[in-house]
């Protein structure tokens, strides 16, 4: 009996939703993120610093993303490690890096991606050193 899908077919599409998305937050392309999230999209954003929290909805993340880069002194760079997938989830590596009122700081971050189709319905992000980017983000 045949699967309903190809699951090979199903993760190369998960990955390349992934991708389209590291791509696009690095090259700060707005319309494309907005486009790969679904309209109930959850993003959760760690630690204890002004930009923590769970935003609901695109419209909450996408006002996110906005203001992101205004607590920094520009918008932080992204270098994708490397990008894994499975069936319905996927997941970036990525090393950052941003100023801030002088101040360089790099972490590295994995952010775990639920697709609902082809677009992404809920984020988790971890942060290495949760503690130096809450201090370094934070008044």
């Amino acid at each position: 009996m045949a699967a309903p899908y190809d699951r090979d077919e199903r993760v190369a599409q998960v990955a390349d939703v992934v991708r389209r998305m590291t791509r696009a937050l690095s090259t700060r392309d707005a319309e494309v993120v907005a486009g790969l999230l679904t309209d109930d999209v959850v993003y959760h954003f760690p630690g204890s610093n002004p930009m923590s929290g769970t935003y609901r909805g695109r419209d909450e993340v996408m006002a996110f993303f906005r203001r992101f880069p205004t607590r920094l002194d520009g918008p932080p760079t992204i270098e994708t490690h490397d990008v894994l997938a499975s069936e319905a989830h996927g997941a970036d590596l990525s090393q950052l890096e941003a100023e801030r009122g002088g101040r360089r700081h790099t972490w590295r971050a994995i952010r775990i991606y639920h697709l609902a189709e082809d677009r992404i319905s809920e984020v988790f992000v971890t942060i290495e050193d949760q503690a130096a980017f809450d201090a370094f983000l934070s008044d």
